[in-house]
């Protein structure tokens, strides 16, 4: 059986990516972020949505 702890041991070990300078947290709510992630989520959704055939809106369209 594969013994995974290794693998968490490293992780734990590894720095925070806002202690390397990666992330800046910011100092407040980003509401700019926080729209885009609204954004992101309802676009992918409103994809899936729509690219489900039993919900097709065009009447002329041909179901295979």
């Amino acid at each position: 059986m594969i013994d995974p702890t290794h693998i968490l041991d490293f992780a734990t070990q590894l720095p925070h990516p806002s202690d390397i300078g990666i992330i800046k947290p910011s100092g407040g709510f980003n509401l700019g972020a926080a729209l885009c992630g609204l954004g992101a989520f309802f676009g992918a959704s409103q994809f899936f949505y729509y690219s489900d055939d039993s919900k097709r809106i065009d009447p002329w369209a041909k179901r295979d």
